[in-house]
């Protein structure tokens, strides 16, 4: 199976670290700047096919997407399944599990998942329905991310929480407007940490099968924070705990 992927990082991510995935890449014959001629030097001595065409070319292959001069045709990933949960988690003394409770905006998505490699997450997990598909944007977004983290697309969140559960993986959930610090508990256990949708935060069935709630402590009158930041706040506070103290 085959995918189109766009833009500069996502492309020089893949040409780094998994280039046999690359089939073809397509750029634009009028760029000239260092990075892509960088990435032409190194397509070259990999014996990667490169087609240099115009823009309405490139913007016909993908619509309006920024794709900044550069798109590449590559093989698709294997795709995890839930089955592949326990086998990846016993690789893990203290595991990172990153769980997205119906992000819907693709951009919101693809920085949760940047965040999640940059922070060392072991798995993501996402709903099969109610959420952003993984679609080239995501992974635009991601920056590579996808491509060197395991996301786990799941039908029933409920039955996942409550397998977690029974093999000692804490449930955290994140949530506005509550009283428990996230940086006044300890993170250095197995963990899964839920972050809920843009506008209405975790459901209510999600929340009962949560060990602990956490808050980030907000000033002002803004009420809630873009879940990528959000995300990245507390993965960091995570590897202080795990590695600077």
């Amino acid at each position: 199976m085959k995918e189109i992927i766009y833009g500069i990082h996502p492309i020089e991510n893949l040409l780094y670290f998994s280039y046999k995935r690359l089939i073809k890449v397509f750029i634009y014959k009028n760029r000239n700047d260092l990075k892509i001629n960088i990435i032409i030097k190194n397509l070259k001595k990999k014996k990667i096919p490169i087609n240099f065409c115009n823009k309405k070319f490139l913007n016909k292959k993908i619509g309006n997407l920024i794709h900044q001069g550069i798109i590449a045709e590559i093989y698709k990933l294997k795709k995890y399944s839930e089955k592949d949960i326990c086998h990846i988690l016993k690789n893990f003394k203290k595991p990172i599990l990153l769980i997205f409770d119906s992000i819907t905006d693709p951009r919101n998505l693809g920085a949760c998942i940047r965040n999640a490699y940059a922070a060392g997450v072991n798995i993501i997990i996402i709903p099969k329905n109610n959420s952003a598909k993984l679609n080239s944007l995501v992974k635009k977004t991601a920056c590579g991310a996808c491509d060197n983290i395991p996301i786990i697309k799941i039908i029933n969140l409920s039955k996942i929480l409550i397998f977690l559960k029974k093999i000692n993986i804490k449930i955290i959930g994140t949530i506005c407007n509550y009283n428990n610090i996230f940086y006044k508990n300890n993170f250095n256990i197995p963990l899964a940490l839920i972050f809920g949708s843009e506008n209405k935060g975790l459901k209510k069935k999600t929340i009962k099968l949560c060990d602990k709630l956490i808050n980030i402590p907000l000033f002002g009158n803004i009420k809630s924070l873009n879940v990528s930041v959000s995300v990245g706040i507390i993965l960091f506070e995570i590897i202080r705990q795990r590695f600077f103290i």
